[in-house]
């Protein structure tokens, strides 16, 4: 399970789930920060939206049903230039794990949304 697309596959025969490219976003660590960088079209956030977060020796599923929050905008950074939702999860367990450490952002907590954790 190196990638995006056998991850799906995996937990889609494995979890009978319908994880596709589109409802889900995937991220290894960054190597220069201790963090899943993620961005994410504010659109995709009207459905339900997966998290794929690989750190060494597992995956980290991230479900965020829809309506998760009332209002995307004012919980996540909004990147300006893109359009898109500019996401900064920390990975560091000694600090705001699996929290959004971005700028601008809120802090939120994703651990309580995580589903699964699946060990390879």
């Amino acid at each position: 399970m190196n990638n995006k697309k056998e991850l799906i596959e995996f937990l889609n025969t494995n979890r009978n789930v319908g994880l596709n490219s589109s409802n889900t976003s995937y991220s290894k660590i960054n190597v220069s920060k201790e963090v899943w960088w993620l961005n994410i079209k504010p659109h995709k956030f009207r459905d339900d939206v997966n998290l794929l977060l690989r750190t060494e020796g597992k995956v980290i599923w991230v479900y965020l049903p829809k309506g998760f929050v009332k209002d995307i905008h004012a919980h996540f950074r909004l990147r300006q230039d893109k359009g898109v939702i500019d996401l900064e999860i920390s990975a560091d367990k000694k600090y705001m794990y699996l929290r959004d450490v971005k700028s601008g952002g809120t802090g939120f907590d994703f651990s309580k949304f995580v589903k699964d954790e699946i060990v390879y």
